[in-house]
């Protein structure tokens, strides 16, 4: 996770309180798990900083293929709210400029950063990989808490995050 991607301030804990609450709930769970092509995290970022949602596949074995990315969870088919698309390698559609892939996409790093993350954008993003076939796309949902704070304050990193929530 980049810098605005942490946990940091004195709220921390009441956060991770929060999360670990709504994680131990199987039908509210936003802890890392993988269901089949289907999997489901948590990012936690600052206000006022870039934050990244994951989304990864394997290009070696599906080559270059078309996404979508999201507001809420991925529906069964398409992307819900489309943010931001593309199609054989190319952006065919940004809904704001805010919305960026640093990554590179010929080896499968479709992350989501948003830029200057706002309150508002807090909440469920899905992604969703178009792998040729029937009902076999990889779809990842990531639940996006927003939280103050400066990226020099006791940050926890993502695994940290992580493993307290799948604890």
């Amino acid at each position: 996770m980049g810098v605005g991607a942490c946990l940091c301030g004195s709220r921390q804990r009441h956060h991770i309180s929060q999360l670990q609450s709504v994680s131990n709930d199987p039908v509210r769970s936003i802890a890392s798990s993988t269901v089949s092509s289907e999997s489901l995290h948590a990012v936690i970022g600052l206000i006022g900083h870039n934050v990244t949602l994951p989304c990864r596949y394997d290009t070696q074995t599906h080559g270059v293929l078309s996404f979508c990315w999201g507001r809420g969870k991925v529906p069964t088919s398409k992307c819900s709210d489309t943010v931001l698309s593309s199609q054989d390698g190319a952006v065919q559609f940004r809904q704001a400029s805010r919305y960026q892939l640093l990554g590179r996409e010929t080896d499968g790093d479709i992350a989501l950063t948003i830029l200057n993350a706002q309150w508002s954008d807090h909440g469920v993003y899905g992604c969703r990989a178009e792998i040729p076939g029937w009902f076999n796309d990889y779809k990842v949902n990531t639940h996006l808490v927003m939280e103050e704070g400066n990226s020099h304050a006791n940050c926890w990193s993502g695994n940290e995050v992580d493993s307290v929530l799948s604890g």
